[in-house]
């Protein structure tokens, strides 16, 4: 029976409007009226079935809101719209809670909904972005001084270069970011951008290849605006852009600024004028390619934040090309030099340098060093060197510059970006090695690791490279971007400092050799050691400290978790804890936790009271007396307990039917538990905060445990003390159809004692093949899909392993006592169950 009050759609499920709810809620109120006074049974019937759903839906919720939250408390990189893909979700999952309360009483929880619509508005608000603007200047000239949000960093830097230090740069023009969204908004690309992005969560791999794969065909195969393509065709006379063949590069919104964002985009050369449209969006759809996906994701950055504006400038004939650092990290009187002659695009992508020149500051004078081919004269070496000086200086930071010579000496500037310096993960001081050298290379990014060999070949992708290796490669393009979280080195056969990899690497913090000769010969799977800034690999783990864990590329404040943070008091915050004092009431409700809380502890009062005192009487939960010093009572919703029971108040253990209840129960009351008589076990957190001082809390069904039964299914809330741990369960002839679902979250002892007291349960639940999930201070098992004995088994592990750990946090003094613990109940089990227990 569906109690949700929603319709399907082509698009998914789409909630009602405020009128349909309106009816929806009559119709319970109709039917549960009718229902109480002339067929009872199945009004309980009814309200089992949405508290059945409710249940489905709490758990549902809440492991979104611990997801939620550890993608926060962990920093867990993923895109924004995977974050509100996860809320939407919540909120319809919080709606329909609301809707199964009213499935109970209509009147009593009418308002519910415009608690949860409210915060679920907030929710969305937290994480909006505003609609960026799309209509003109679609174009503007690089002789202009041009701002990042309209140019992009490229566009922006190289207007400055040009117009404020009066450096040469080309002529040219920016298409900027406005004709961007204008592209967006023509084609309604927006909406499936977003869908797709939402893919991208903390765990994604090969799902960045098939989002890339989608969107770019999308964007290679959509339209132009015409209002674009004039604008752009109007400006190219001007630059001079119409008769010359073209260089069309990529200039995003971030790139070159705050991250480096280096090599992550596309830039085509030697693009006939003709055809600059297919190029334009060649570069537009390189912004979603799946290492610059992956790179943006891992920065922090949101798709709307990093907008594609692309420079468009004439094809220079260069005779030698190359990439200069202003300063180095450690020694800013020295300037480096990387060349090749010709086009400097290989250089940039990974490739070796032909020569190599260091203007290096001494007694207040600055001496040429170069080493291989003499490709510059010395005139043109100190305008370079010049260059470079105006360019630092204006900047007031180390520049990463790309320069071009064409014929007649003519110096050219065609990028100037921040060369940002990122202290390594590990010690920089220099040690001696009086061991073998496996080989040696040159310096690229700094820091030192220890690791096995991986050799990445051609058939595979980064996302494929193991964790924690060191990797080895060919050359070092940017597509090896994403194996950066991954490893803890690389070593590269060819390559160069000046490469577009090596600034990703840096900002990584990850050590990386090039030029590296023999690597071929050091085997797969071998124990090495890199030492970068020495340019040393070495056999076997040399060093005394730790090797780093894989490093995140993320180097600044996300605007992602920024906006996550925001968003979290209205999904996460939990103001509702004590179901029996007054502002326990959907007044009280503050957040989307608050109704999932509310919502839970309404439709467990809600099936204990069933249709009033009249109902519990002729149908209600029944008080179970054991040997046991707990306080539980039971509820039968289709046969689980014996047939003679009806009018009882109190039963006994023997009355049970329900197979999978008595399974749980063998398990506590086993004599392996050893029950302390004194102590009685309820929600003692909920009474000693309670008014209810005198209440008998033997016989109350406030603070007791419950256990909701029928012939083939229990679902059981076992209240201990401090905490409280839920058991799920369903056993019958169909293995598909079997499963044990168990969550435990609570203590009384210190938080350290708490987490010690949940990997004690996960390690003896993980020997019974339960599958984990150890969130914060919540730990989650499942056993799915397995035979009627196997189930009955683990439920009785279950519950032996819930009665040894009932007050085990307060007694854990040490982590050290963990596996002993462990040790000790798995024994026990071995012991005092009659099941067989798995090999240790």
């Amino acid at each position: 029976m569906r109690t949700v009050a929603s319709r399907e759609t082509a698009a998914g499920r789409e909630p009602l409007s405020p009128a349909q709810r309106t009816l929806a809620g009559a119709k319970h109120f109709v039917q549960n009226v009718t229902y109480q006074l002339f067929h009872p049974g199945q009004l309980v019937q009814k309200k089992y079935s949405a508290f059945e759903q409710l249940r489905h839906m709490d758990v549902q919720a809440l492991e979104i809101i611990s997801r939620l939250e550890e993608i926060w408390q962990r920093r867990l990189p993923c895109d924004l719209e995977h974050i509100k893909e996860l809320c939407a979700r919540l909120s319809a999952q919080t709606q329909d809670l609301t809707d199964c309360l009213r499935a109970f009483h209509p009147v009593r929880y009418s308002l519910l909904g415009n608690y949860q619509q409210k915060y679920a508005f907030y929710v969305r608000l937290a994480l909006m972005e505003q609609n960026p603007p799309a209509d003109p200047p679609y174009v503007q000239s690089l002789r202009e001084t041009l701002t990042e949000d309209l140019a992009g960093g490229k566009g922006a830097a190289l207007s400055v270069v040009h117009s404020q230090i009066n450096l040469p740069v080309p002529p040219g023009v920016v298409i900027t970011t406005r004709a961007f969204h204008r592209f967006l908004a023509h084609n309604n690309l927006r909406p499936f951008i977003d869908r797709e992005l939402a893919h991208l969560g903390p765990e994604a791999e090969q799902e960045y290849a098939e989002v890339s794969h989608r969107i770019q065909e999308k964007i290679l195969q959509a339209a132009l605006p015409a209002d674009v393509c004039q604008a752009v065709e109007s400006a190219f006379p001007a630059q001079g852009l119409d008769k010359a063949f073209l260089a069309v590069r990529s200039s995003a919104v971030a790139e070159d600024a705050q991250s480096s964002f280096a090599g992550q985009y596309e830039s085509l050369l030697n693009i006939s004028p003709q055809d600059w449209k297919q190029a334009y969006l060649s570069v537009l759809a390189s912004k979603y390619s799946a290492h610059a996906l992956y790179y943006r994701v891992r920065q922090g950055y949101t798709d709307r934040q990093t907008p594609m504006a692309v420079v468009v400038m004439p094809m220079l004939e260069p005779l030698v090309s190359g990439i200069m650092y202003t300063r180095r990290e450690h020694d800013p009187t020295c300037m480096d030099v990387y060349m090749v002659q010709g086009s400097g695009q290989e250089l940039a992508a990974g490739s070796s340098y032909q020569a190599r020149v260091v203007f290096s500051s001494r007694e207040d004078q600055w001496i040429v060093e170069q080493d291989g081919d003499f490709l510059l004269d010395q005139a043109t070496l100190h305008q370079l060197f010049q260059a470079g000086l105006n360019l630092d200086q204006a900047f007031a930071s180390a520049q990463d510059v790309e320069w071009v010579l064409e014929a007649g000496q003519r110096l050219f500037i065609v990028q100037s970006r921040p060369l940002h310096f990122y202290p390594p993960q590990t010690p920089a001081e220099p040690q001696e090695y009086t061991g073998p050298v496996l080989a040696r290379g040159q310096w690229v990014s700094s820091g030192r690791a220890t690791g096995e060999i991986y050799h990445l070949d051609s058939q595979r992708s980064p996302f494929q490279v193991p964790p924690g290796c060191i990797l080895v490669v060919h050359t070092l393009p940017p597509e090896l971007t994403p194996a950066l979280d991954r490893v803890r080195a690389v070593v590269a056969a060819q390559g160069s400092p000046a490469c577009h990899f090596a600034s990703v690497a840096r900002e990584a913090r990850i050590p990386v050799l090039c030029n590296v000769s023999g690597l071929e010969d050091i085997e797969q799977d071998s124990v090495v050691s890199v030492d970068a800034d020495q340019g040393l690999i070495l056999p076997g783990a040399v060093f005394s400290f730790p090797s780093p864990e894989p490093a995140q590329l993320q180097s600044r404040q996300s605007e992602v978790q920024a906006r996550l943070e925001k968003a979290l008091p209205s999904i996460a915050a939990l103001n509702l804890r004590d179901p029996s004092t007054d502002d326990f009431s959907i007044q009280g409700c503050k957040s989307l936790h608050d109704i999932v809380r509310f919502a839970h502890e309404s439709g467990v009062r809600e099936m204990f009271s069933l249709v009033g005192r009249r109902g519990l009487n002729r149908f209600g939960a029944k008080r179970l007396e054991s040997e046991l010093p707990m306080v539980m009572h039971v509820l039968d919703v289709g046969s689980g307990l014996h047939p003679g029971t009806g009018k009882s108040k109190v039963i006994g253990v023997d009355q049970i039917r329900s197979q999978p209840m008595l399974s749980l129960w063998a398990g506590l009351s086993s004599p392996g538990v050893e029950w302390d008589p004194s102590i009685l076990h309820y929600d003692w957190d909920a009474y000693y905060k309670s008014s209810a001082s005198f209440t008998n809390v033997e016989k109350s069904t406030q603070f007791s445990s419950y256990a909701i039964v029928a012939q083939d299914y229990v679902h059981a809330m076992l209240r201990f003390g401090y905490h409280f741990a839920v058991v799920d369960a369903t056993v019958c002839e169909t293995v598909e159809h079997n499963y044990v679902h168990f969550s435990f979250k609570g203590g009384g002892g210190q938080d350290m004692q708490r987490l010690h007291r949940l990997q004690i349960i996960a390690a003896v639940l993980e020997k019974h093949d339960f599958r984990l999930q150890l969130t914060a201070d919540m730990l989650e098992a499942w056993f799915d899909r397995q035979n009627r004995e196997e189930s009955f088994r683990n439920l009785e592990v279950l519950g032996f392993v819930l009665g040894k750990t009932v007050l085990l946090d307060m007694r854990i003094e040490s982590e050290e006592k963990v596996q002993e613990l462990a040790s000790e109940i798995l024994d026990q089990i071995y012991d005092f169950l009659p099941v067989q227990t798995p090999d240790r």
